[in-house]
């Protein structure tokens, strides 16, 4: 009876076991996907010829300061004005979005963000809530280093 007892103890726990399913790990462009990224913080620091630091999200008038960003799946890319709109804006300009393959570099291609050229930014924190993007541009008298977090919404 104890040896049925055991047997039948050891096949229930092998079939538990079995059943168990590893957990999909999230990659970056999952977090990234499905939500609304708008603009909480954003600096933009010189070094070189000219040096110091601003917070530039201050410099953001009210119908800016709704905006946010929207990365679907299939790679386009919305940058949405949001319920305040800009005057001469359009509600919402579309564009393309792409990640790197080490996941550490965002590639941004839309209208809003400056146009024909895709953008390249460092992803420097993603989480499901938080995002922290880095551009720089180096040019011949000045280094320019922006920072901008976003919250998704």
């Amino acid at each position: 009876m104890q040896r049925s007892s055991l047997i039948a103890l050891s096949l229930l726990l092998v079939g538990s076991l079995g059943a168990c399913k590893k957990d999909k790990t999230e990659t970056k462009a999952d977090l990234l996907t499905g939500k609304n990224w708008q603009v909480s913080a954003a600096t933009i620091t010189y070094t070189g010829s000219q040096t110091g630091t601003e917070d530039i999200y201050k410099e953001l008038v009210d119908c800016e300061k709704d905006n946010f960003l929207r990365f679907n799946s299939n790679k386009s890319l919305e940058a949405n004005e949001g319920k305040n709109v800009c005057p001469d804006s359009e509600q919402v300009a579309m564009g393309s979005w792409d990640i790197n393959s080490d996941q550490t570099k965002l590639y941004l291609n839309s209208p809003e963000l400056g146009g024909g050229a895709a953008v390249q930014v460092d992803i420097v924190e993603l989480s499901s809530s938080k995002m922290v993007l880095k551009s720089t541009i180096v040019q011949p008298d000045v280094t320019t280093v922006t920072n901008t977090t976003f919250s998704a919404k």
